[in-house]
C-alpha cells in the first residue's frame, strides 16, 4: 500500500478465514507478533476457537498495517481515542491512518486506508431473526425491500442493510443504538444480490454524515457478505483493493522477523 506521500494511495480490504490458519509454525509466528496487552486478552478467552479466531484477527491487522506503514507488525504501537477506538501510536506517519476491523463466524476482515473507512462481514448462514430487528431499525422503505428478498430465507437482503448500516456507523464513529432509524440504504437493482448500486439517504439532523460517503458490497465467499464505507473524494482517486489473505501473504509481513 502506497505512503501518503503518493496521492493515489490504496483502500486495501483483506479477509481471511481462520480456520485455514493452521500451521504450528505460523500460530507460534503470529503469536511472537502480539503486544503484552493483546496477549493477556488472547488468554482471558476460554473457548480455543474464539482464542484462535481473536489471535488471526489481530495478526492480520498488524499485518496490513505493517504494510502501508514499512514496518514489521510486531513494531506497531497502539492507543485508543476515548471512545475506545484503536489508533496507531508508532511507527509516526506523514498523515493518519484509518483502520478497522470486523469478523464473523468463519471471516475477519480488515480495510485500512489515508481517510476515515468502515467494514462490516456476517456469516449469511447466521440463525437471525432479521424480521423483528429491521422492524426495530429499519426503515419501511427497507422493510420492503427486505420483504422480496430473491433468496428464500431473507437473510440476504436484511444482511446486506445490516453490514451497510454497521459500517456507515463504525466508519463515522457512531454508536449503534440510536441512530439505525435516522437513515436508509436504497439498494438496486431490487432482483440482484449483492446490489450494483448503494444509496444514502438522510431523515433527521443527528443522522447527517459529517461527509459524503461511498459504499460497496462484496460476497466474499460462499458464506459472507462484506460490507466497506470509504470516503467518497478518497474513493473516487484510489482503487478498492479487495483480496484474501493467505500463507504467501503472512510470509510477505514476516520478512526480516528477527529471530526470537
Amino acid at each position: 500500500m502506497p505512503t501518503p506521500a503518493k496521492q493515489d494511495a490504496m483502500i486495501a480490504v483483506h479477509h481471511v478465514i481462520p480456520e485455514d490458519v493452521r500451521d504450528p509454525e505460523l500460530i507460534k509466528r503470529l503469536q511472537s507478533w502480539l503486544d503484552d496487552q493483546e496477549l493477556s486478552r488472547w488468554r482471558r478467552f476460554v473457548r480455543p476457537q474464539d482464542q484462535h479466531r481473536f489471535l488471526v484477527s489481530h495478526a492480520l491487522m498488524r499485518a496490513v498495517l505493517g504494510q502501508a506503514l514499512g514496518c514489521h507488525p510486531k513494531r506497531l504501537q497502539f492507543t485508543t481515542t476515548g471512545r475506545d477506538k484503536p489508533v496507531v501510536l508508532a511507527p509516526a506517519a506523514g498523515a493518519p491512518i484509518h483502520f478497522n476491523l470486523s469478523h464473523t463466524e468463519g471471516l475477519t476482515a480488515m480495510a485500512v486506508s489515508w481517510a476515515p473507512v468502515g467494514i462490516d462481514t456476517e456469516w449469511l448462514k447466521r440463525q437471525v431473526a432479521g424480521q423483528d430487528l429491521a422492524k426495530r431499525y429499519f426503515t419501511a422503505s427497507e422493510l420492503a425491500d427486505i420483504a422480496t428478498d430473491p433468496v428464500p430465507d431473507g437473510h440476504h437482503r436484511f444482511l446486506s442493510y445490516w453490514t451497510l448500516k454497521e459500517a456507515f456507523l463504525k466508519a463515522e464513529g457512531w454508536g449503534i443504538v440510536d441512530r439505525l432509524d435516522g437513515f436508509e440504504f436504497e439498494l438496486s437493482p431490487k432482483d440482484q444480490w449483492p446490489p450494483q448500486h448503494i444509496e444514502l439517504r438522510v431523515h433527521n439532523t443527528p443522522s447527517t454524515p459529517t461527509r459524503q460517503w461511498r459504499f460497496y458490497q462484496w460476497q466474499v465467499t460462499p458464506d459472507h457478505v462484506l460490507s466497506l464505507a470509504a470516503c467518497a473524494q478518497q474513493a473516487q482517486h484510489t482503487t478498492v483493493n479487495l483480496a484474501a489473505w493467505g500463507y504467501h501473504d503472512w510470509a510477505l509481513a514476516a520478512d526480516g522477523d528477527p529471530v526470537g
